[in-house]
């Protein structure tokens, strides 16, 4: 065997890319939620290398304008991750239960999006599996619910 070195935008692109193809194809969600999830903190931390503003860094200036004042970076994403399954799908800590109860499909839609709004920063919307995915997402969800252009700056209901 010999080693290769790849570069982390690779890495991650090559995960979100397969996420995305499991996703559209019907495949599992389980997995589409790790590997969008494990793209998503390399390219958190791209962005943020880059010295622009990621995903988890809006959320978190809105929480803050909303008067969260205690919130942090890492509790936001946190959150997120949390809300989304992230950690649970990779971790079973001391104490957690048996069983995680989660809307697998609305998970993984959102997992891939959040990922795909930090790729997009970094690398735009000329990719095919990025084309292909905006696509299904513009012609199957509601962008009153999801952020269907992967815009950064979006909220829910606009």
């Amino acid at each position: 065997m010999s080693n290769r070195t790849y570069k982390r935008i690779e890495l991650a692109e090559n995960q979100l890319e397969t996420a995305i193809g499991l996703f559209v194809s019907g495949g599992d969600r389980f997995s589409v939620i790790s590997l969008a999830g494990a793209a998503d903190v390399i390219l958190c931390r791209l962005v943020l290398n880059a010295g622009q503003e990621n995903f988890t860094e809006t959320v978190l200036k809105e929480a803050i304008a909303k008067g969260e004042e205690n919130a942090t970076l890492q509790s936001v994403g946190r959150s997120i991750n949390d809300t989304l399954f992230i950690n649970d799908l990779k971790h079973m800590d001391e104490g957690d239960d048996r069983y995680i109860d989660i809307d697998i499909e609305g998970c993984a839609i959102a997992a891939i999006l959040k990922a795909l709004a930090n790729y997009v920063i970094l690398a735009g919307r000329d990719k095919d599996f990025v084309q292909a995915f905006l696509a299904w997402v513009q012609q199957n969800l509601d962008p009153k619910v999801y952020n269907i252009y992967c815009d950064p700056n979006w909220k829910p209901g606009t």
